[in-house]
């Protein structure tokens, strides 16, 4: 029987578990003050294991943090019940007097203590029989994994889910970005027209037959004869016709459809695209809608996420902007970065403006809070992809 001593630390969920999954326990004994017995810290690490296929008994054990004696006492205790030579501490994680207790009864009853390595893939031996031993680990977690290990759930995707990321459709996202760029002055008109031209009663078959001339609040909205005709031959629009009345036309398929008749999607896709072609990152949602329960208003919360992406234990949580981004828009993702990622997460946020030029203060603003940047001078595809590998590298470094 394997026995792995946790010190369960509540700040940071991801280092109770990256041990087990690399020593594979039998048992999991965690270690920590009162707050262990609440379902609310128990029922993460049992379905993140459930998720990560891993048939392990975890074993509470409340004790006193603050008194060095307790810990010792609570740790000599479990060492007792199942048999100091089955049993292995992990001194990487929790308060400084559990690590302080751990350390003295792993080397009065020469137990292995292990470490998860700082800036390495692995755990090594540092105090009992196999000190000096090493481990390596290449783990990958899904981004469900790490929502529910965070006490939150992954419902659903908002307006499109990553199964929808074909070669056809990452290769029209890819020709619809700069068409979108190059008019996003006058896009939010032109997805007006198109909001109203799309409805039932204008559909005809597979497409539409709407009026050339359509009015929004009043307000006049002519179809884009120009855009219209560049989307047709980047495939985003088919058989479209335009006389004197009526503007006939369909689109590539119902998601480019859903799409273009949404202001503020483009962006968003294309990050999400461009993550899922760099190939370096395991797990790439878009528009994720997470729950999670709101301790201090006592009710479940749901909160939409643009674009996430997880490789190893780290992730990228990035929150997509067509209007100059301000200060608070920054502390919105790092929000949410700081309440569903691992300590290896990083905040990102992308614009379409030129952000050092255009929003200077909150550019200096998220280089104090270290919020990552991509803007209009990042996102030609080739530039894009190398600044999406480079972030991932970051929490290589990190972790």
């Amino acid at each position: 029987m394997r026995v792995l001593i946790e010190l369960h630390d509540t700040m940071e969920p991801v280092e109770n578990v990256i041990t087990a999954c690399v020593l594979k326990p039998d048992v999991l004994v965690l270690l920590g003050d009162r707050k262990i017995e609440k379902a609310k810290y128990r029922k993460p690490l049992l379905s993140f294991f459930r998720m990560e296929n891993m048939n392990v008994k975890v074993d509470y054990r409340p004790c006193g943090l603050y008194r060095v004696e307790q810990v010792i006492q609570c740790l000599q205790t479990v060492l007792q019940d199942y048999g100091k030579e089955n049993c292995t501490v992990d001194v990487g994680g929790g308060s400084e007097t559990l690590l302080m207790a751990a350390g003295f009864v792993c080397m009065q009853e020469q137990v292995n203590a292990v470490q998860h390595v700082a800036g390495s893939n692995k755990i090594r031996y540092v105090l009992g029989p196999e000190t000096g031993k090493e481990e390596t680990f290449d783990l990958h977690y899904s981004l469900d994994q790490i929502v529910a290990l965070s006490g939150g759930e992954l419902l659903r995707n908002g307006h499109v889910g990553p199964e929808m990321m074909t070669p056809e459709m990452t290769g029209l996202i890819d020709r619809i970005f700069p068409i979108y760029l190059e008019n996003k002055k006058i896009w939010p008109k032109f997805v007006q027209y198109l909001q109203v031209a799309t409805r039932q009663e204008y559909r005809d078959g597979e497409g539409y037959d709407a009026p050339r001339m359509i009015f929004v609040n009043g307000q006049a909205r002519n179809v884009n004869d120009g855009l219209m005709q560049t989307l047709q031959q980047a495939g985003a629009v088919t058989e479209y016709t335009l006389d004197d009345k009526r503007c006939r036309f369909s689109f590539a398929n119902a998601t480019i459809g859903k799409c273009m008749c949404d202001v503020g999607v483009w962006l968003e896709m294309y990050i999400f695209s461009a993550m899922v072609q760099c190939g370096v990152f395991d797990d790439v949602q878009i528009s994720m809608v997470v729950s999670w329960d709101d301790d201090e208003k006592g009710d479940k919360v749901q909160n939409e996420i643009d674009v996430v992406a997880s490789a190893g234990v780290g992730q990228l949580f990035c929150s997509c902007k067509t209007s100059t981004p301000d200060p608070y828009m920054l502390n919105e993702i790092e929000v949410m970065t700081e309440r569903f990622g691992t300590r290896y997460a990083t905040p990102v946020l992308a614009t379409v403006c030129d952000m050092k030029k255009e929003a200077a203060s909150a550019y200096y603003r998220a280089e104090q809070m270290g919020v990552e940047l991509i803007d209009i001078n990042d996102l030609e595809k080739d530039k894009l992809m190398a600044r999406l590998c480079t972030l991932r590298k970051k929490w290589d470094r990190d972790a």
